[in-house]
Protein backbone atom coordinates (compact mmCIF):
# COMPACT_ATOMS: atom_id res chain seq x y z
CA UNK A 1 0.00 0.00 0.00
CA UNK A 2 1.52 3.39 -0.80
CA UNK A 3 0.89 6.29 1.39
CA UNK A 4 -0.48 8.41 -0.95
CA UNK A 5 -3.52 6.15 -1.29
CA UNK A 6 -4.16 6.09 2.61
CA UNK A 7 -7.57 7.83 2.94
CA UNK A 8 -7.34 9.78 6.27
CA UNK A 9 -10.94 10.71 7.69
CA UNK A 10 -10.70 14.75 7.43
CA UNK A 11 -10.93 16.60 11.06
CA UNK A 12 -13.02 19.76 11.72
CA UNK A 13 -11.44 22.93 9.86
CA UNK A 14 -10.96 24.37 13.46
CA UNK A 15 -9.33 21.06 14.43
CA UNK A 16 -6.93 20.94 11.60
CA UNK A 17 -5.73 24.62 11.92
CA UNK A 18 -4.95 24.07 16.06
CA UNK A 19 -3.51 20.25 15.40
CA UNK A 20 -1.88 21.39 12.56
CA UNK A 21 0.11 24.92 13.87
CA UNK A 22 1.02 22.52 16.77
CA UNK A 23 2.71 20.03 14.75
CA UNK A 24 4.15 22.72 12.90
CA UNK A 25 5.77 24.95 15.48
CA UNK A 26 6.83 21.62 17.18
CA UNK A 27 8.34 19.99 13.92
CA UNK A 28 10.45 22.79 13.31
CA UNK A 29 11.44 23.21 16.63
CA UNK A 30 12.85 20.06 16.41
CA UNK A 31 14.36 20.03 12.75
CA UNK A 32 14.87 23.45 11.68
CA UNK A 33 12.57 22.98 8.95
CA UNK A 34 8.54 23.66 8.47
CA UNK A 35 6.89 20.40 7.60
CA UNK A 36 5.77 19.15 3.97
CA UNK A 37 1.82 18.01 3.33
CA UNK A 38 3.00 14.31 3.41
CA UNK A 39 5.38 15.07 7.23
CA UNK A 40 1.51 16.49 8.51
CA UNK A 41 -0.82 13.54 6.96
CA UNK A 42 1.79 10.81 8.18
CA UNK A 43 1.49 12.66 11.72
CA UNK A 44 -2.04 13.09 11.51
CA UNK A 45 -1.77 9.15 11.09
CA UNK A 46 0.02 8.37 14.18
CA UNK A 47 -1.74 10.48 16.45
CA UNK A 48 -4.94 8.40 15.19
CA UNK A 49 -2.89 5.20 15.63
CA UNK A 50 -3.54 4.23 12.08
CA UNK A 51 0.00 3.36 11.10
CA UNK A 52 0.74 2.61 7.28
CA UNK A 53 2.35 -0.42 6.12
CA UNK A 54 4.27 1.64 3.59
CA UNK A 55 5.35 5.50 2.93
CA UNK A 56 6.62 5.62 -0.85
CA UNK A 57 8.25 8.71 -1.40
CA UNK A 58 11.29 9.64 -3.94
CA UNK A 59 14.92 10.19 -2.13
CA UNK A 60 15.63 13.78 -0.90
CA UNK A 61 11.97 14.52 0.90
CA UNK A 62 12.87 14.00 4.32
CA UNK A 63 12.11 10.21 5.02
CA UNK A 64 14.66 10.53 8.06
CA UNK A 65 12.15 12.77 9.69
CA UNK A 66 9.95 10.01 10.52
CA UNK A 67 11.86 9.89 13.19
CA UNK A 68 10.47 13.68 14.40
CA UNK A 69 7.05 12.77 13.57
CA UNK A 70 6.98 9.54 15.20
CA UNK A 71 8.32 11.69 18.41
CA UNK A 72 6.20 14.49 18.09
CA UNK A 73 3.11 12.26 17.85
CA UNK A 74 4.08 10.42 20.36
CA UNK A 75 3.76 12.41 23.00
CA UNK A 76 0.31 13.37 21.67
CA UNK A 77 -0.76 9.73 21.35
CA UNK A 78 1.23 7.66 24.31
CA UNK A 79 -0.05 4.19 23.16
CA UNK A 80 2.50 4.77 19.88
CA UNK A 81 4.83 2.06 19.60
CA UNK A 82 7.49 3.42 22.03
CA UNK A 83 10.55 1.78 20.19
CA UNK A 84 11.30 2.99 16.65
CA UNK A 85 13.93 1.08 15.09
CA UNK A 86 15.33 2.20 11.71
CA UNK A 87 16.26 0.35 9.35
CA UNK A 88 18.83 0.99 6.44
CA UNK A 89 21.22 -0.98 4.20
CA UNK A 90 24.25 0.70 4.40
CA UNK A 91 26.50 1.90 7.04
CA UNK A 92 27.38 5.48 5.88
CA UNK A 93 23.17 5.96 5.91
CA UNK A 94 23.52 4.62 9.60
CA UNK A 95 25.64 7.11 10.96
CA UNK A 96 23.51 9.94 9.16
CA UNK A 97 20.22 8.73 10.73
CA UNK A 98 21.88 8.27 14.39
CA UNK A 99 23.55 11.68 13.60
CA UNK A 100 19.40 13.22 13.11
CA UNK A 101 18.30 11.36 15.64
CA UNK A 102 20.91 12.17 18.01
CA UNK A 103 20.10 16.25 17.16
CA UNK A 104 16.49 15.19 17.49
CA UNK A 105 17.27 13.94 21.55
CA UNK A 106 19.70 17.44 21.85
CA UNK A 107 15.95 19.41 21.38
CA UNK A 108 13.42 17.50 22.59
CA UNK A 109 12.04 17.52 25.84
CA UNK A 110 11.14 14.17 26.07
CA UNK A 111 13.02 12.00 27.56
CA UNK A 112 14.92 9.79 24.69
CA UNK A 113 17.23 6.85 24.20
CA UNK A 114 19.23 6.58 20.87
CA UNK A 115 21.46 3.12 20.33
CA UNK A 116 23.35 1.97 16.96
CA UNK A 117 23.76 -1.39 15.78
CA UNK A 118 26.02 -1.79 12.48
CA UNK A 119 29.20 -3.75 12.32
CA UNK A 120 32.35 -1.88 14.01
CA UNK A 121 30.31 0.17 16.08
CA UNK A 122 29.59 -0.72 19.38
CA UNK A 123 26.26 -0.63 20.79
CA UNK A 124 25.87 1.12 23.94
CA UNK A 125 23.24 -0.81 24.92
CA UNK A 126 20.86 1.74 26.51
CA UNK A 127 18.18 0.46 24.60
CA UNK A 128 17.77 -2.36 26.87
CA UNK A 129 18.35 -1.40 30.08
CA UNK A 130 14.53 -0.19 30.75
CA UNK A 131 12.30 -1.46 28.35
CA UNK A 132 9.79 1.70 29.44
CA UNK A 133 11.42 3.78 27.82
CA UNK A 134 11.14 5.69 24.58
CA UNK A 135 14.13 4.95 22.20
CA UNK A 136 15.46 4.89 18.81
CA UNK A 137 17.03 2.45 17.65
CA UNK A 138 18.91 2.59 14.10
CA UNK A 139 20.90 -0.43 12.59
CA UNK A 140 21.65 -2.06 9.21
CA UNK A 141 19.70 -4.78 8.24
CA UNK A 142 22.06 -7.75 9.07
CA UNK A 143 22.22 -6.19 12.70
CA UNK A 144 18.73 -5.71 12.77
CA UNK A 145 17.54 -8.93 10.97
CA UNK A 146 19.31 -11.25 12.92
CA UNK A 147 18.37 -10.23 16.49
CA UNK A 148 14.58 -10.49 15.47
CA UNK A 149 15.73 -14.62 13.79
CA UNK A 150 16.97 -14.61 17.61
CA UNK A 151 20.61 -14.10 16.59
CA UNK A 152 22.56 -11.58 16.80
CA UNK A 153 26.13 -10.95 16.34
CA UNK A 154 28.34 -10.85 19.92
CA UNK A 155 25.05 -11.36 21.44
CA UNK A 156 24.89 -13.81 23.72
CA UNK A 157 22.74 -17.31 23.61
CA UNK A 158 20.75 -15.69 26.91
CA UNK A 159 19.98 -12.20 25.52
CA UNK A 160 18.93 -13.42 22.50
CA UNK A 161 15.11 -13.81 23.43
CA UNK A 162 15.72 -10.02 25.06
CA UNK A 163 16.58 -8.74 21.81
CA UNK A 164 14.03 -10.41 19.95
CA UNK A 165 11.11 -9.31 21.69
CA UNK A 166 12.52 -5.80 22.33
CA UNK A 167 13.02 -5.26 18.31
CA UNK A 168 9.37 -7.17 18.00
CA UNK A 169 7.17 -5.93 20.23
CA UNK A 170 5.84 -2.20 20.77
CA UNK A 171 7.87 -1.19 18.34
CA UNK A 172 8.12 0.66 15.18
CA UNK A 173 9.90 -0.38 12.59
CA UNK A 174 10.73 1.73 9.52
CA UNK A 175 12.60 0.28 6.71
CA UNK A 176 14.46 3.66 4.34
CA UNK A 177 15.18 2.27 0.80
CA UNK A 178 13.03 -0.70 0.92
CA UNK A 179 13.12 -1.61 -2.87
CA UNK A 180 16.68 -2.38 -2.02
CA UNK A 181 15.88 -5.28 0.01
CA UNK A 182 13.25 -6.86 -0.50
CA UNK A 183 14.09 -10.25 1.62
CA UNK A 184 14.06 -7.68 4.39
CA UNK A 185 10.77 -6.17 3.91
CA UNK A 186 9.03 -9.66 3.61
CA UNK A 187 10.93 -10.78 6.70
CA UNK A 188 9.28 -7.68 8.40
CA UNK A 189 5.99 -8.69 6.97
CA UNK A 190 5.71 -12.02 8.05
CA UNK A 191 6.92 -11.27 11.59
CA UNK A 192 4.23 -8.58 11.77
CA UNK A 193 1.56 -10.96 10.68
Amino acid sequence: MNFQDIAIQPPARSEISAKGDAFAAAFERLTGNPPYRWQQRLYELFVAHNLPTAIDLPTGLGKTSVMAIWLIARQANPALPRRLVYVVDRRVVVDQATTEAERLKEKSAAPLVISTLRGQHADNRLWLEDPSRTAIIVGTIDMIGSRLLFEGYGVSVRMRPYHAGLLGADTLVVLDEAHLCPPFQALVGSIAS
